[in-house]
């Protein structure tokens, strides 16, 4: 096993230990979540992010992240439903450079995947405010 698969394996063992200890902490979640994806492990990975967002919906990391890993995983509709959840939180907490980022993101996620009929309903990027 490689010095990297042992680290990274023994980072997830960390989080799991972490999370037994305190299952409702959306912290470890998220941690837990970033290391699968890290990893390749995106289909655990978005499920570990969806726990967090069950945490703390508010998370706009975790819905970027999602964005994220939707796009890597050919889902056009929940990636750009994640991207205008993040740009809006991060919005309304005044963080304009990461606001910018998914922003940008979108404009890509809707370039790459088009108009992606049947989509959830979402506010456009004019109004991350």
């Amino acid at each position: 096993m490689s010095l990297r698969k042992l680290f990274g394996s023994n980072k997830i063992r960390e989080y799991e230990v972490r999370l037994e200890r305190e299952p409702d902490n959306p912290q470890w979640r998220f941690e837990l979540a970033a290391e699968y994806e890290r990893r390749g492990q995106f289909p655990r990975a978005i499920e570990a992010f969806l726990e967090t967002l069950k945490l703390s919906p508010r998370s706009a990391e975790a819905h970027f992240n999602l964005g994220i890993l939707y796009e890597k995983t050919q889902n056009g509709r929940q990636a750009v439903f994640h991207m205008v959840q993040a740009g809006n939180l991060f919005s309304e907490r005044n963080d304009s450079e990461n606001k910018d980022k998914a922003r940008t993101k979108l404009r890509s996620l809707y370039k790459k995947f088009g108009s992606l009929p049947g989509a959830p309903p979402t506010r456009t990027t004019t109004d991350f405010g």
